[in-house]
């Protein structure tokens, strides 16, 4: 299976590990599967089964095998080094035919052989948030006017509209990921108007009716990020 996993560090530095023209040749990649989930029961007096106390997933650990070929193997284990350092931020980039993802850890250790014939190496990286993020990102544009003009040029006298106001203030969002939640970025843009009102308490609703309101009113040249990602402030 062809793929590309590249490893960044906080300061935007990357190491491709599937470059393996007289590079590196990755030989195993361990983590990326669904992670183990910790599960506690409790027992019944004097009856048979258990009940569930508490079900949860702990963290990911993405742990690379893979070996160092050609010339210059001196320098590229130093090259590793300097991205990959233990109890740093990393970045995981995985790419395959269908997927586009990347996961947030830190590095727990990168160990490569110094006296072999065929130098090898391993990576260990602890995510604490356990989920890949897809590196695609869905826009949906909000406007009062939507665009009506098109080709081909009318050829007669008669009216033709330049654009329709909308008289909807809702839209819609899918989310195609496999958990609940996400990450929006309301962006108010600039206008010739400063401080214009463009949003009044906007509501994000979900299927089942719950909702986030921000009070207040969004001028031009806001920005505002909502997240439900566990231990982010939104």
């Amino acid at each position: 299976m062809y793929f590309t996993l590249i490893l960044e560090n906080e300061s935007g530095e990357q190491v491709n590990l599937s470059t393996t023209a007289n590079q590196y040749m990755t030989s195993k990649i361990e983590g990326l599967n669904p992670p183990a989930g910790t599960i506690s029961t409790s027992s019944y007096a004097g009856m048979n089964g258990s009940y569930l106390n508490n079900a949860f997933i702990e963290k990911r650990n993405v742990v690379i095998s893979f070996a160092m070929r050609g010339i210059s193997i001196e320098k590229r284990r130093h090259q590793l080094y300097h991205v990959v350092k233990p109890s740093r931020y990393i970045k995981i980039w995985y790419k395959t035919a269908n997927i586009d993802v990347y996961a947030e850890g830190y590095v727990e250790t990168c160990e490569v052989e110094h006296f072999e014939q065929q130098i090898s190496g391993q990576i260990s990286i602890l995510c604490p948030d356990i989920y890949w993020y897809s590196r695609d990102i869905f826009y949906a544009y909000y406007s009062g006017i939507t665009g009506a003009f098109h080709f081909p040029f009318p050829e007669n006298d008669a009216p033709f509209p330049l654009g329709v106001y909308s008289n909807s203030n809702l839209f819609s969002i899918t989310n195609d990921g496999d958990e609940t939640g996400f990450t929006l970025r309301i962006e108010a843009l600039p206008s010739d108007i400063p401080q214009e009102v463009v949003a009044v308490t906007p509501t994000i609703y979900n299927e089942n009716g719950e909702y986030l309101q921000i009070k207040g009113d969004i001028l031009t040249g806001d920005v505002i990020t909502v997240t439900t990602k566990t231990g982010n402030k939104t």
